[in-house]
């Protein structure tokens, strides 16, 4: 049973005014239990409006409480709103250090590593084509100039990949600038976007942010430390860090910073039609 709009209007408002159970959300709509569950995943991953929290999991007694996930939902924290303030006010790469992210994450719920580079050389080591294929439900990405969509690994170049999942119906939603830059790029994808519409989406916006998180599961952010920033001698080599997080409630904060992100960013097909009139 496909899940109309009107649905998911009457289910965030429900939600809206206080968390509900989605026994009260399943009267609402007047569906099964298992029917109102799946739409209220669907929601989640495909807008960002609400979210879940399972209270006693494991038991026959567990309870699942869907709440409205908006804005207002970052702030409480203070160290998580400061981060959230800062990467707002970033536009490019080097204005945010993902660092700043990674220290409050707890230490067996992270990894790192990293890789030396010349500038002319893309990465060899990001390991992207298994990261995606880890995906069951949703990719948020985190992008510049959508320049990941070259990567080839062992043979396998990432467009291939990404139709593997949107045929799985995975959601894939993307923000990067849409620019003269990106062009190339988007021209890549737009096979996929024409094809499978319903599961990926790209959306222009600026953000100093460089990475991916895979369903709930693991979140993967990268810096480049380059020579070119730093004054002789400060850095032996150019630097390429690549930060995992697998922390849930901090996968969950970076899910709302990238809803924060992507709900008022322009879809990339009217920025694109205005860069074709004049480029």
């Amino acid at each position: 049973m496909t899940l109309s709009q009107k649905e998911t209007d009457q289910i965030v408002r429900f939600v809206k005014k206080e968390p509900k159970t989605i026994q009260e959300i399943s009267k609402l709509i007047n569906k099964s239990w298992v029917t109102t569950d799946a739409y209220v995943q669907k929601i989640k991953e495909s807008t960002g409006l609400i979210s879940l929290r399972i209270f006693r999991p494991g038991t026959q007694g567990a309870l699942k409480v869907v709440y409205y996930n908006f804005a207002e939902s970052m702030s409480g924290d203070s160290v998580k709103e400061g981060l959230f303030e800062q990467i707002k006010a970033s536009r490019e790469k080097n204005d945010f250090d993902f660092f700043e992210v990674f220290q409050f994450v707890p230490d067996d719920k992270k990894r790192v590593f990293y890789e030396e580079f010349e500038e002319k050389n893309i990465s060899t080591n990001q390991h992207l084509v298994p990261l995606h294929r880890q995906a069951q439900r949703t990719i948020y990405s985190f992008s510049g100039n959508l320049s990941f969509i070259n990567v080839i690994e062992d043979g396998v170049k990432m467009t291939a990949v990404f139709e593997e999942l949107l045929k799985k119906k995975i959601m894939i939603k993307i923000i990067c600038r849409v620019t003269i830059a990106s062009m190339n790029n988007l021209a890549k994808i737009m096979p996929l976007l024409k094809k499978y519409p319903e599961y990926i989406e790209i959306r222009h916006c600026f953000t100093p942010l460089r990475g991916f998180i895979i369903d709930d599961s693991i979140a993967r952010f990268k810096n480049d430390e380059s020579l070119k920033l730093y004054k002789a001698g400060e850095l032996p080599k150019n630097m390429r860090i690549f930060y995992e997080v697998f922390d849930k409630e901090w996968i969950s904060w970076m899910q709302q910073v990238f809803w924060n992100l992507f709900r008022p960013s322009l879809d990339y097909d009217q920025r694109l039609k205005q860069l074709k009139r004049f480029f």
